[in-house]
């Protein structure tokens, strides 16, 4: 019966971390500014294998030119120089960016929601079961 205490308590830790991530991406979204970013050029990583990661240069609204370059490459490369994509940055520390895509966004609230509700379930569920089969 333990196992399912430490069930429902990891399900619980991860959806209130998830939730912290959302309301710290909504808060993120609402202050920062949009702007196109264009691809620069394309840095090579090597892992396992040889990755690319595309490097984007943006200008903020004063006109200062800042560059991001994405945290994962990808084998073949999914970005060529020369493409655009819509950046938020925070007006704030405009060197503080992120694509504004869904995924890129809110990955973190989507893979700890993706864990921790099945584990909430799964622990939770042991003890209404516990309850309505006595």
């Amino acid at each position: 019966m333990w196992q399912y205490y430490i069930l429902l308590g990891a399900g619980l830790i991860l959806l209130l971390l998830a939730t912290f991530s959302f309301r710290n991406t909504l808060a993120f979204i609402k202050k920062s500014e949009k702007t196109t970013g264009t691809v620069v050029s394309i840095r090579t990583f090597q892992s396992e294998e040889e990755v690319y990661a595309p490097v984007f240069s943006y200008r903020t609204k004063d006109g200062r030119v800042f560059s991001y370059e994405l945290d994962e490459g990808t084998n073949p490369p999914s970005w060529e120089i020369g493409e655009t994509e819509t950046i938020l940055y925070d007006p704030d520390n405009p060197s503080r960016a992120r694509l504004y895509t869904y995924f890129r966004l809110f990955m973190w609230t989507v893979v700890l929601i993706s864990i921790g509700l099945p584990l909430l379930v799964v622990g939770g569920g042991y003890f209404i079961a516990e309850i309505f089969l006595k």
